[in-house]
């Protein structure tokens, strides 16, 4: 028997994943067969939010158009009962998720430029003529445009800044990370740990308690990374390991990876042997671009250690690595040329820079990557 409130019920308690998003999509199938508009829609948006906070955002890209589609032939959709206490109806609810698609725009290059500025100009369309303003909308802007044009990115984000909240406005403790991270990459660190104390004081919290602080020590050790001043990274990275609390937003990997690299190469390796194949099978682009640049940075570190310890005449240096058949360099004997590892996933993201770059009209990912580390080793 059709029963949507117990469908919701049942994958609520699943864990977070690919388990669950499979249910909620069972689920927007069974609404589907027997038209039920609100659920039909109400589903598919659950699938965008497992897909865009526990996921890839691969699944929520190629849903929410169908969700558009839904909204525009069914506008006057009411609320479910899992969302009437939230969103006045169903169209704040479309609207609410539109910014997501917004800000991963920028992640896939498959996404062409023309299709992304339409994405664009149909949400800013959509925010004005349901009655939002345009605060959301520049903040996306800001982070698309900051790989393609770092002028009209900082103007975006000013727009964002002179805006009034509204009902389409992320939380204060989000919004407040937001001008955090700005801030960083502006150099200004004065100011982005000024804005910072009410997130450290947890007087701004988000919908989890942690969940702003976490968002806040993520930026601290990018921030960190990014000028390679890994012991610092590294102090940020241990104060996210041990309060996780299995958000999976916070498990960085790649970039723990990459800190412990330069600190303690056991815990590094033992990251990589846990973690290689979620790597492998990352569906975003944006972050396989930078897991490869961490990985690299590994092998780089590794590479360094060996040679400090082995024979440095030995031509190939080795390291056992316990991967499997579907490994592109996969060795049934279990070792593998850390020079080769190094290689290899460097030309991935060298091949990833290129695409997005071809995508940008801009020269930034492959500048990112020149920047981090050397061609080979």
């Amino acid at each position: 028997m059709y029963d949507p409130k117990k469908m919701k019920n049942i994958y609520d308690k699943m864990e977070h994943g690919k388990a669950r998003l499979s249910a909620i999509r069972a689920a927007a199938a069974e609404a589907d067969q027997h038209n039920d508009i609100p659920f039909k829609m109400y589903f598919r948006m659950d699938m965008c939010y497992e897909s865009c906070f526990y996921g890839d955002s691969m699944d929520m890209m190629v849903v929410f158009p169908e969700v558009l589609a839904l909204a525009d032939k069914y506008p006057e959709t009411p609320v479910t009962v899992f969302d009437r206490y939230i969103y006045r109806n169903s169209v704040d609810h479309v609207l609410w998720i539109y910014k997501w698609i917004l800000g991963s725009c920028v992640s896939f290059y498959q996404i062409p430029m023309e299709d992304c500025l339409k994405f664009f100009e149909d949400a800013k369309e959509r925010f004005l003529r349901h009655g939002f303003n345009l605060k959301t909308w520049y903040h996306a802007m800001y982070k698309f445009y900051k790989y393609i044009d770092k002028e009209k990115s900082v103007w975006a984000f000013h727009e964002f800044e002179k805006l009034p909240r509204d009902l389409n406005s992320d939380c204060k403790a989000c919004e407040r990370n937001a001008m955090i991270a700005f801030y960083m990459n502006q150099g200004d660190m004065e100011k982005a740990v000024a804005l910072s104390k009410e997130i450290e004081d947890f007087t701004l919290t988000c919908a989890e308690k942690m969940a702003a602080w976490l968002r806040l020590k993520k930026y601290f050790m990018q921030y960190y990374m990014k000028k390679e001043e890994f012991d610092k990274a590294l102090e940020y990275c241990k104060m996210m390991e041990r309060n996780l609390q299995n958000e999976t937003e916070y498990e960085c990997w790649d970039d723990f990876l990459a800190c412990y690299a330069y600190s303690d190469l056991g815990k590094a390796l033992t990251i990589y042997k846990e973690h290689w194949k979620e790597w492998q099978n990352c569906r975003n682009p944006s972050n396989e671009y930078y897991s490869c640049i961490n990985i690299c940075r590994f092998f780089r570190e590794l590479r360094k250690s060996k040679e400090a310890a082995e024979n440095p005449v030995k031509s190939e240096l080795m390291v056992k690595l316990p991967l499997d058949h579907t490994f592109s360099l996969y060795e049934e004997s279990g070792l593998y040329s850390i020079p080769k590892l190094y290689d290899f996933y460097y030309k991935r993201a060298a091949d990833l820079a290129e695409k997005f770059d071809n995508r940008n009209g801009a020269d930034s990912y492959r500048k990112g990557l020149e920047e981090r580390l050397c061609t080979t080793l």
